[in-house]
């Protein structure tokens, strides 16, 4: 019967493990692998919150038993529960365990989790041999542009890729790069392609939406950001680029809402504080833009939306057709090529 419950996890034939395993006692060794191989079954029908009871009930009977630790780590983090998908990783790590996919959950975990410092770490000791494969150095790519890291980024992109050329990661990751470099078709051709394969990758839509910001084509620039936000809820960069496709288009209130969104997030990123008090200086609202600008370099004295809040509000009048002149000359000027400044402010907004 092992044989056999073997076998048809490799074939994919889990609901046949789900039913040889069905009646076997839960005491004894039989009933310890009959838990494991049912958890198996369920994680490969996707099932992975009833996979968690019975992975968590054979810990309970061998807590030192590091492939269960793993699949554990695995369910949650398949459930977006990033914060209980980190500690059973952490205990095979401490157990010495450092396959590549331990490696490749834990470092993502940590980067889900905003622990960047911890997640560069841990990837800066156990970079990927290279036949690792295409997952280990397509999340090391990903996690090294978020430590503003770009040549790393660049290497482990280019390995992700060499390995696999539809590598999500890996193609998300060389986007990115591309669209820092303004080589914008190469990375509009990889975003796309990363969205064929993987139609729900947030990063992606967000990149595309990103590059027709910089095009100002707003329509399609918030139509992309927004799908991407339906995949990446929590990330408070995204929003904030909302909030400028919809400053630069005119809709102030739509900006307004998704900063209020961004701030729920995160009170602490200096650009979100910034972008509000433009939008409250394009309104000519002297006392709330200068209480935001206030936050914002106090957060960071070098932010550069704070400034554009600034320039507005010296030159506002309180008039809106000269708010709108406003607008549509920030929208020349701030993206003009790879030193602009909606280009920076996009960059670090994509990396928050």
């Amino acid at each position: 019967m092992r044989d056999c419950v073997s076998l048809a996890l490799e074939a994919g034939d889990f609901d046949y493990v789900l039913e040889r395993t069905a009646e076997i006692p839960p005491a004894g060794l039989e009933g310890a692998e009959a838990l494991f191989d049912r958890a198996s079954a369920l994680m490969g029908k996707r099932q992975y919150a009833a996979a968690v009871e019975h992975l968590r009930a054979l810990l309970d009977r061998a807590p030192d038993l590091a492939a269960a630790q793993i699949n554990l780590g695995l369910c949650y983090y398949a459930l977006g529960r990033f914060a209980e998908a980190r500690a059973p990783l952490d205990v095979a790590y401490a157990a010495g365990v450092r396959s590549t996919e331990l490696l490749r959950l834990l470092v993502s975990t940590y980067h889900h989790l905003g622990l960047i410092d911890e997640a560069v770490t841990l990837a800066d000791a156990h970079p990927p041999s290279p036949d690792s494969g295409a997952a280990l150095p397509g999340v090391y790519a990903l996690l090294y542009i978020d430590a503003d890291q770009p040549r790393a980024a660049g290497r482990w992109a280019a390995q992700a890729l060499d390995a696999n050329p539809d590598s999500v990661d890996g193609l998300v990751a060389q986007a990115t790069l591309d669209a820092a470099r303004m080589q914008v078709n190469r990375a509009r051709n990889l975003y796309s392609r990363a969205l064929e394969l993987a139609p729900q990758t947030g990063r992606a839509w967000i990149g595309l939406g990103t590059l027709f910001l910089l095009d100002q084509d707003f329509s399609r620039a918030r139509e992309h950001i927004e799908q991407g936000l339906q995949f990446m809820p929590g990330h408070t960069g995204s929003w904030l680029l909302l909030a400028w496709t919809h400053i630069l288009a005119g809709d102030l209130e739509a900006a307004e809402r998704a900063l209020l969104r961004a701030m729920e997030l995160d009170r602490s990123f200096a650009e979100t504080h910034g972008a509000l008090a433009s939008v409250y200086a394009l309104r000519g609202d002297r006392e709330s833009t200068e209480r935001e600008i206030e936050i914002a370099q106090r957060l960071d004295p070098e932010g550069l939306s704070s400034e554009f809040a600034r320039s507005v509000l010296i030159a506002h009048s309180g008039d809106p057709a000269a708010a709108r002149q406003i607008i549509l000359g920030a929208a020349r000027s701030l993206s003009a090529g790879s030193s602009g400044a909606l280009s920076r402010i996009l960059e670090h907004a994509s990396r928050h």
